[in-house]
């Protein structure tokens, strides 16, 4: 019988580069999407009535941004769990082959 191997250790790495890529996803990206640095009157004259709906649509889609950056974490801390969950699974087992006389 053949199964599947786990290794912890590589779970617990893949959520720090998961988190690693999340810190500027949110940090960097959605502040510079949601602080636009500009205002009305850079619409110019014909299209100054168009700014303010243009700034809510990017104050929106930065929190969209800012929440895939979240989930980015809430991912690596499950990974992280799933990691020391295999850890623990090995440990049990071990303990109860060694309880069995096994080797």
């Amino acid at each position: 019988m053949s199964g599947f191997g786990a290794n912890a250790g590589e779970f617990v790495s893949t959520a720090g580069s998961v988190r690693g890529a999340a810190d500027p996803v949110r940090d960097d990206h959605s502040k510079k999407i949601g602080e636009l640095g500009m205002g009305q009157a850079d619409f110019g004259k014909a299209h100054g009535a168009n700014f303010q709906p243009y700034q809510e649509a990017m104050t929106k889609i930065s929190k969209c941004v800012a929440s895939m950056a979240d989930a980015m974490d809430d991912f690596a801390e499950k990974l992280e769990k799933t990691g020391s969950g295999y850890n623990w699974s090995d440990a049990d087992a071990a303990e109860t082959v060694g309880k069995s006389g096994g080797n």
